[in-house]
This record gives C-alpha cells, sequence and structure tokens, in this order.
C-alpha cells in the first residue's frame, strides 16, 4: 500500500526518509556529503512523487522505492492475479478447495 507522503507529519516523513537512507549505508546516490545533506534531498523526492512510501502488510515493514519500481510490482501482481500463477490448480482439487 503506498502511503502519500502528504498525509505524514514532517517529522514523521523525516524519519522514515532517515531510517531508509541508512539503510542504503552511504550509497545514497543523491548527494556527495552526509546523512543529513541528503535527508531534505530524498525528502524532496518522495514529495515531488520520484520516490514512493510503501507498506508491505505482508511483511510489516515499510519502504522506499523509486515509482517505476511500484508500478512494475503492481503490474506483476495484477498478472498473477489475472492468470493464478503460483497456484496450482491440481493441488487445490486434491485439497478439496473448489
Amino acid at each position: 500500500m503506498i502511503i502519500p507522503a502528504e498525509a505524514l507529519a514532517p517529522e514523521t516523513l523525516d524519519g522514515i526518509v532517515r531510517e531508509w537512507l541508512m539503510r542504503q549505508g552511504e550509497d545514497w546516490g543523491l548527494v556527495e556529503g552526509g546523512l543529513d545533506d541528503a535527508i531534505p534531498l530524498a525528502r524532496a523526492r518522495v514529495l515531488k512523487g520520484d520516490l514512493v512510501i510503501l507498506w508491505s502488510e505482508t511483511e510489516e515493514t515499510l519502504n522506499i522505492l523509486p515509482r517505476d519500481e511500484v508500478r512494475r510490482s503492481d503490474q506483476k501482481e495484477a498478472w498473477e492475479d489475472q492468470t493464478g500463477s503460483g497456484t496450482n490448480e491440481h493441488d487445490r482439487d486434491q485439497s478439496g478447495d473448489a
């Protein structure tokens, strides 16, 4: 589920961005410099929509991804939902489920 950045308090958004950047290590790809320099740039990209805050209900994790990666993931899930990919019909029939 996408979390709209605008719905978050500024200090909450900064905390999410800070934690995400720290997980990235020093390969932030945003600036040469420290974490404090990278936070406002990453926050701006989130607010602009280039980066998306994503909550995974199954994993109960919060992550930040580039928007195009989220779209590819959504397309894959939609395709799997349409085709039933990952579900074995024979196994379902044998278990008694219809």
